[in-house]
């Protein structure tokens, strides 16, 4: 190394300067500095919070958390101008933070990270950056859900094949159908509800993973960010880091699966071999060798990107394997899944509204689709009502299927005999929509 060369200090080093083999320092950054870039304003929020405790305890005074405060603001405002960058040289966003407040405040930026960790820096960084993105993407759920729930009443009495196997089985409405994505999101949410209460929890203030020999007051740490609950025990703040991704993930998986029915049933039912659906313009793309096709990509990725969030929660878990209590710089390697998750969560529930409102009904298509099988069963259920017992009148209709008929205007009529909760007849959708809008 040139003696002239400048060596940039990093916040670890002691007095021996050595310059780390450039190789070495990018393989441990990663992709980390991009995902840290994201995260400079929860960590702006958890280092004001905390300037405000030490000011509490007296380490700092009126006029030290005055500077801090600006030179937090300033980050925050460069930040969004564009201009606040994670580099190499910082290895991470908290690090860029407190090199800015030294450079610019001098001795008073060193004090911000007083019985500070980046272990518990980055958990409540984190935490705070997950809160937002659970609040996020349960108000889009919401919202799809709704979609789904106005789109059952438009369509509420269509008639529609049911299939079990594959194969036709029962006749059923697209109001049903849909409907069945509405109900399959409100639970999901309720799941992301009891996930976004395991979050809201504060681990800062547990240090490395161990405490610290301060009597800070926690409590009023968590309250300034508005967390719900302080989380106790240093190891398992940092133990559960890994682990409360994993429960956001969680909880992301159910509603992408509730999205890849929708889309895998979508791309079936609009097929050439169906044609139950038609599709916007809007919505679809074309071939760059067949002038006829009309493809419905939107749908399919959406399908294939519920698989890519199964996998970012697999990912997590299987990072946090195997490991003793404490910290791990393998946890760096946990935002990758998680900021993938979490985007193409958002993403997803964004398009699935908007396929739900641009997917129209073929009525004639599905009519003619109401084949005279889709109603053996009613009509063994009819000799039920006229007393014949159900295995006898199971066997009756399945000796004589050949001769089944259907009337085209009395489907509708048969379907809305079905009046128990949940039938063709009464889907509850009313009902339905007010407890969405309610969530």
């Amino acid at each position: 190394m040139s003696e002239n060369k400048p060596v940039k200090r990093k916040l670890w080093h002691k007095e021996d300067v050595v310059e780390m083999d450039r190789q070495v320092e990018e393989y441990n950054a990663g992709k980390d500095i991009g995902y840290d870039q994201i995260l400079v304003p929860y960590d702006v929020v958890g280092s004001v919070a905390y300037a405000k405790m030490l000011h509490k305890y007296g380490i700092l005074d009126d006029g030290e958390l005055a500077e801090l405060e600006k030179g937090l603001g300033e980050i925050q405002s460069l930040y969004d101008e564009g201009k606040f960058e994670v580099t190499l040289e910082n290895e991470d966003c908290h690090t860029a933070i407190e090199s800015y407040l030294v450079e610019n405040y001098g001795d008073v930026g060193k004090k911000i990270h007083t019985a500070r960790s980046r272990n518990d820096q980055v958990i409540v960084t984190e935490r705070l950056y997950m809160r937002d993105k659970i609040a996020e993407i349960r108000g889009l759920a919401v919202k799809a859900a709704l979609e789904f729930a106005r789109s059952a009443k438009e369509h509420e009495f269509v008639p529609m094949p049911g299939y079990t196997h594959t194969q036709k089985a029962m006749p059923t409405t697209v109001g049903m159908w849909l409907a069945s994505f509405a109900e399959g999101l409100v639970d999901d949410i309720r799941l992301l509800d009891q996930v976004a209460k395991i979050n809201n929890q504060n681990p800062l203030g547990t240090g490395a993973g161990y405490g610290t020999p301060f009597g800070f007051d926690r409590d009023y740490l968590s309250e300034l960010m508005g967390f719900e609950k302080t989380q106790v025990n240093p190891i398992y703040c940092h133990n559960s880091r890994g682990k409360n991704h994993a429960m956001v993930l969680d909880a992301c998986v159910h509603l992408m699966m509730t999205l890849n029915k929708f889309a895998t049933d979508t791309i079936l039912f609009s097929s050439g071999q169906y044609r139950f659906f038609e599709f916007g313009d809007n919505i679809s793309t074309g071939s760059s060798i067949m002038p006829q096709k009309k493809n419905l990509d939107v749908a399919e990725l959406l399908r294939a990107r519920g698989a890519t969030v199964v996998a970012c929660r697999q990912e997590l878990l299987m990072n946090l394997m195997n490991k003793m209590s404490g910290y791990h710089r393998d946890g760096q390697e946990l935002k990758r899944p998680l900021f993938t998750g979490l985007q193409f969560t958002r993403d997803s529930l964004e398009v699935a509204s908007i396929i739900a409102e641009n997917i129209t009904p073929v009525e004639e298509r599905l009519y003619e689709a109401m084949t005279p099988e889709l109603f053996a069963t009613h009509k063994a259920f009819s000799l039920v009502k006229e007393g014949m017992p159900f295995r006898d009148a199971y066997f009756e209709v399945g000796n004589h299927l050949a001769e089944l008929t259907v009337d085209r205007d009395s489907i509708v009529d048969m379907l809305k005999e079905s009046e128990h909760k949940g039938g063709a007849g009464n889907l509850c959708l009313d009902e339905l929509i007010g407890e969405i809008e309610g969530l």
